[in-house]
């Protein structure tokens, strides 16, 4: 629902400037001064449905962009501040400006380099708005091509967390980390058409995809659910730039939440069959064992591979009495436990809003440089 505000509200704004500016030239160029003041009065009271939209712009897209370090957020993120100060700075007053010297009658030298500079601000915001969009779009995955792929089974991994293998397309490739944007067919009995970016947790080398996704009361999450298999969905992808970084020879701390262990075991297997997982460290936080999905695989991987570090902790021991392993929630006393130098790793972290945001303060608080810190927020659960 965010993201559908999100991008009505961008369509709204991106119409009326692209309405404002070009009426603007168009009466400048042909109509009579009459005319112009018309168009100046129009432009003015346009504002009061400009500025909400443009307000609700900005505040969606922060929020939708939170927990997220794509390059494509990273850059949609640096042009909205310059989208809101020509339009709070420049146009806002200009409009008002504008207008009073027009309806007074006065069109003199001021009138004509003021206009010059509206119009300059406003082909501004209408390039920087165009790019949003389009960017924004390549982040849903909307713009890619489909294949459809088949649902080749589903298994619980975990309390209400279900595991759907899918067939992989003929020539698929993806680098560990990536995502997929799957969507359900439109003549399914519930669902139809809604779509979910999820994570692939299956490696590059397995010969079918597979993703891991916590059941909550949506209508893509039921159908997945439900569908039998066989089922053709349609698949886009692969997308996402949350990958590890290679050629390096800093230690990787991954710190994942929940659900948000999906990337990281992705990553993990591939590292796990080629040998890689030395100088690698995963903490995983859930509530109680029941929720960890794959968490007896992570530690028959662990035991494996003595340079690979897992770390599993859960926030709330009521319901397994058994558990030995860390308890609490992941914090710098935890991860000075376990590592020689919190400065020295590079970190990777996934999970809700609130255990990305959490990890990133912690983070900061010990000394961590934010550029060695990568993160991805998972929601719409």
């Amino acid at each position: 629902m965010k993201t559908r505000i999100h991008a009505i509200a961008g369509a709204v704004g991106l119409l009326m400037i692209f309405t404002f500016w070009t009426s603007t030239v168009i009466s400048e160029l042909f109509g009579s001064y009459e005319t112009i003041a018309a168009v100046k009065g129009w432009i003015l009271n346009g504002m009061f449905i400009l500025i909400p939209a443009m307000a609700i712009v900005g505040g969606s897209g922060m929020s939708l962009g939170a927990g997220r370090s794509e390059k494509l957020v990273s850059t949609k993120k640096k042009r909205m501040p310059i989208i809101a100060a020509n339009g709070i700075l420049i146009l806002l007053p200009m409009a008002f400006i504008l207008e009073a010297k027009a309806s007074a009658g006065t069109f003199d030298t001021l009138f004509y380099v003021l206009q010059g500079v509206e119009l300059i601000a406003g082909a501004t915001n209408l390039t920087l708005m165009g790019f949003n969009m389009r960017d924004g779009v390549r982040l849903t995955g909307r713009n890619r091509s489909t294949t459809s792929v088949k649902i080749l089974g589903r298994e619980f991994v975990a309390a209400d967390t279900l595991a759907v293998r899918l067939a992989k397309p003929a020539g698929f490739t993806f680098e560990p980390g990536q995502a997929i944007r799957l969507t359900i067919p439109a003549n399914a009995p519930a669902g139809a058409g809604e779509a979910r970016i999820l994570s692939i947790a299956s490696a590059p080398y397995e010969a079918d995809l597979t993703v891991i996704t916590r059941l909550r009361d949506s209508a893509f999450k039921q159908a997945l659910q439900a569908l039998p298999e066989g089922t053709d969905l349609q698949v886009a992808g692969p997308m996402g730039s949350f990958t590890r970084a290679e050629g390096q020879d800093r230690p990787s701390v991954f710190l994942a939440g929940g659900i948000g262990i999906t990337p990281f075991l992705s990553m993990i297997r591939d590292a796990h069959r080629s040998g890689g997982l030395n100088n690698i460290s995963l903490f995983y936080s859930n509530r109680s064992p029941a929720d960890a999905a794959m968490l007896k695989e992570l530690q028959e991987i662990s035991a494996a591979n003595p340079g690979f570090q897992m770390v599993a902790t859960m926030s709330d021991i009521e319901d397994s009495n058994d558990w030995v392993g860390e308890t609490g929630r992941i914090n710098a006393e935890m991860l000075s436990k376990h590592l020689p130098d919190l400065s020295l790793p590079i970190y990777y972290c996934v999970g809700p809003g609130g255990f990305v945001s959490a990890m990133i303060e912690m983070l900061a608080s010990t000394g961590v440089d934010k550029i060695n810190i990568q993160f991805e927020q998972f929601g719409g659960y």
